[in-house]
């Protein structure tokens, strides 16, 4: 599965409505929904997930004159969170590559 984090990241330099629609339904709603909060809580989950926030925020910000004042520091807030988990997650797979190169010279 997909780093959700680091690809609501990079959703942030997009210019194409389209594929920031696809990447949200095919990659971070599944991603999100694959997360063991989103079985407890449901889809208020979803709504205050961090990555789902920069995807809609970024949605908002490609229709011509539309400007979102936002003064809850939700968005930035929710940049913060993907910036860590993505790294965090990051060093984890780097983990999981190099544990599984380690096993394959042992054998």
């Amino acid at each position: 599965m997909a780093n959700i984090y680091r690809t609501a990241l990079q959703v942030q330099d997009a210019s194409n409505p389209s594929g920031v629609i696809l990447s949200l339904s095919r990659e971070i709603l599944p991603g999100i929904q694959a997360e063991p909060q989103y079985r407890e809580i449901g889809t208020k989950y979803i709504y205050t997930h961090p990555a789902y926030i920069l995807f809609i925020d970024k949605l908002a910000s490609l229709i011509p004159g539309v400007y979102l004042h936002e003064t809850s520091m939700q968005v930035a807030d929710a940049y913060e969170a993907c910036r860590t988990f993505a790294e965090g997650l990051e060093a984890v797979e780097a983990r999981k590559l190099r544990d599984a190169e380690q096993d394959e010279v042992a054998f």
